[in-house]
């Protein structure tokens, strides 16, 4: 009897609240496609770097810069900046592998170098890893050609974007020179093999991935007890050409352009100065030999792969209880805050997109609230009358929450429905978006959507509370009318 009432009330006033509810039916049919082709982009997204680079989650020094595999994204043009290493890291890597939900752990160290293959110069970011942990780490990994360096033995691995028959090159010593200051380290190790990660944008296609050993004295993580060795023949031949030429390169990843196109050498390896190396004294230049000592025990980054996905929060805070937060000088991130860039553009896209829906649908609740309002003043004398026959504040409590929960609860239901109806048709289309910058997001495949049982759960979650939003102001207004008060009217 109560439903029958309620609805026949939503009926009667179905022309003034039609308008309210057919804002709340576009505003979750939208929420439902855009979180379900942002969800797909984040897994995607997901699943080039969480999988293929960095784990689920990663633990790196506190610094004043903001410092992400990657490198800073604090960085003015040319620049890079060292990141700092890890204290403690036989101490951290013990007790992140002493936690159940952790399925393995890995070191990296981030640098940047020139990588010279074959006559080929390319601006490259370098990531020195334990190729044994970091096999374990990201077993989705792809291998090409060739094969990965053994633990302890130098070597390097290429992507197959970054250097045309580099597979002929397997085998071939590769040059790499890095600035650090004012000096600058080069070193050659052999190229081991060939890799390709599932997807492709600008600073993705620099990643090499070197032996730690190399990456550490590109870092100038130096043993001071070792003694420089003397230059090969070959390096030499390096010095003795025009160290301009030598660094004259874009910052796109990209190869050698002309010189004119080149940008001052110290500015891109971080020193404040407008020097050139032409104008360096010779005993300035610091050479770093193949055979010199670096400290084993410098990680910038400690990477962690988990079971679950899920429990990433969880053992962030397990970590953090145990003494490796900020207070500490440690600062622990998931995959996508470790990444930065698109990674956490993605995230962010999809916190303001909720955000800016949300609010519209707080405002049509509002209006959809003053509109039940409306009803129940108009409806005084019937709701004084049901009293008078004995209905309680509880049975005049359910009447009013049927009655938002028809208008407000049935629109986000019938919006839900059309979003997963326009999901559907999305994925059937296969439509491909050609602006640039949206193809960074969904790289350049056909954007797609995923309903999950969490999303819908989740929207219509946040459908019910808005309808005991909208209902709270109506019905205390409801249980405030009297047998007396309806008498009198």
């Amino acid at each position: 009897m109560l439903f029958i009432f309620a609805l026949r009330n939503v009926l009667r006033n179905l022309r003034r609240l039609a308008p309210m509810m057919l804002i709340l039916v576009s505003v979750f049919a939208v929420l439902v496609i855009g979180n379900a082709v942002l969800n797909t982009t984040i897994n995607a997204l997901y699943s080039v770097y969480a999988e293929n680079i960095t784990g689920d989650l990663t633990v790196s020094s506190k610094d004043k810069n903001n410092f992400t595999v990657f490198g800073s994204d604090q960085l003015l043009v040319g620049q890079y900046l060292i990141p700092p290493t890890l204290v403690d890291f036989s101490g951290l890597l013990s007790r992140v592998e002493s936690l159940p939900p952790v399925r393995s752990a890995a070191g990296l160290i981030s640098s940047a170098a020139r990588v010279e293959i074959g006559g080929v110069k390319v601006n490259s970011l370098v990531f020195g890893v334990d190729f044994n942990a970091y096999q374990q780490l990201v077993p989705n990994l792809k291998l090409e050609a060739g094969r990965f360096p053994k633990t302890g033995e130098p070597g390097i691995v290429v992507q197959l974007y970054g250097w045309k028959d580099a597979e002929k090159l397997i085998g071939k010593n590769v040059l790499l020179a890095a600035g650090l200051g004012r000096s600058f380290t080069l070193r050659e190790v052999p190229l081991r093999g060939i890799i390709s990660y599932p997807a492709s944008d600008k600073i993705l296609n620099t990643v090499v991935l070197v032996d730690a050993g190399t990456a550490r004295a590109l870092n100038g993580y130096l043993d001071n007890s070792g003694d420089n060795s003397s230059i090969s023949e070959e390096e030499q031949t390096v010095f003795e050409s025009d160290f301009d030429s030598l660094f004259s390169f874009n910052l796109d990843g990209g190869k050698e352009e002309s010189r004119s196109s080149g940008i001052d050498p110290m500015a891109l390896f971080g020193s404040d100065s407008g020097d050139t190396f032409s104008e360096l004294e010779a005993d300035k230049v610091i050479i770093s030999a193949n055979n010199q000592n670096t400290k084993s025990d410098a990680w910038n980054f400690l990477l962690v792969s988990l079971n679950k996905r899920g429990d990433i929060d969880a053992v962030s805070r397990t970590l953090t209880n145990a003494g490796f937060n900020e207070e500490s000088g440690y600062l622990i991130r998931d995959w996508s805050a470790s990444v930065g860039g698109t990674a956490r553009l993605a995230w962010f896209l999809q916190l303001m997109f909720n955000i800016g829906l949300l609010f519209v649908s707080f405002g049509a609740v509002i209006i959809v609230t003053n509109a039940l309002l409306l009803s129940v003043l108009e409806r005084t004398g019937e709701i004084g009358s049901l009293r008078a026959m004995g209905a309680t504040r509880i049975r005049v409590s359910v009447m009013i929450f049927i009655e938002t929960l028809l208008v407000v609860f049935g629109s986000a239901l019938i919006g839900i429905l059309l979003g997963s109806f326009g999901i559907e048709w999305l994925n059937t289309k296969g439509i491909v978006i050609d602006n640039p910058y949206i193809k960074i997001l969904f790289g350049g495949k056909p954007v797609r959507g995923e309903i999950t049982v969490q999303s819908i759960t989740l929207h219509l979650t946040a459908a019910f509370l808005l309808t005991v939003v909208s209902m709270l102001y109506p019905l205390k207004r409801a249980l405030g009318i009297s047998p007396v008060e309806a008498m009198a009217e």
